[in-house]
């Protein structure tokens, strides 16, 4: 009898020792939180799909200065067509959004990241610019230029970079898809687009990644 009620007591004890769990279990959570809206930053497509049309074209299309009054303004003061017309980032070059339209004075394609060399008005048939024609864009100037895209709406360095290749490529796929590099020399090109500045630049302004790109006419 005194075996059978010590069992009996050892049962009801483990009972009430299972019922009361002395702790509570919770999920194991991140240690940091992605921002805000950054789910669509886990596809750089999908990003940049969101923004494109919505944002990024009126912007550039809204914020660029002629390539004349960029040029003269460089001429006379960098530090003050930087104020006026720029946008400088933290430990980065200045960056610009452009506009206008030249002669193609030459076509560089001895390098995967093909160039226009560019003579804007008046004409001297010297290059003033030049333009990222591919099939290799460099740079993150249609990233950082307009101010739309910040590093703090991703999780991390990666994902801006990611960001940042897949607008050139988006460059690639719509404005310069079809393009002739060959029938270009002597051509009238409009652009508007994107570049970074660099102190003496030869040409001045260097690089642009063109979010438009018309071929006019051919100079008599």
């Amino acid at each position: 009898m005194i075996g059978a009620a010590r069992n009996s007591a050892i049962a009801v004890l483990s009972l009430g020792l299972v019922s009361c769990v002395p702790w509570t279990v919770r999920p194991i959570q991140p240690e940091t939180a992605a921002p805000t809206g950054s789910t669509a930053t886990a596809n750089p497509a999908a990003y940049v799909d969101s923004i494109w049309l919505a944002k990024l074209l009126p912007s550039v299309s809204t914020s660029a200065v002629e390539a004349r009054v960029l040029l003269d303004a460089l001429a006379a003061s960098p530090e003050q067509a930087i104020t006026r017309y720029g946008r400088r980032e933290p430990d980065a070059p200045p960056y610009f959004v452009v506009k206008g339209a030249g002669t193609v004075v030459s076509v560089d394609t001895h390098s995967r990241q093909g160039l226009l060399l560019v003579d804007i008005a008046p004409f001297d048939r010297r290059p003033d610019m030049s333009i990222q024609i591919g099939p290799v864009l460099r740079g993150t100037s249609l990233r950082d230029a307009t101010g739309i895209v910040h590093f703090s709406d991703f999780v991390n360095q990666l994902q801006f970079a990611d960001v940042g290749n897949e607008l050139n490529n988006r460059v690639l796929k719509t404005v310069l898809a079809n393009l002739e590099p060959t029938q270009l020399k002597g051509r009238i090109v409009s652009f508007t687009g994107t570049l970074a500045a660099e102190a003496k630049a030869d040409p001045p302004l260097r690089e642009l990644v063109p979010v438009a790109l018309t071929v006019e006419e051919r100079r008599q």
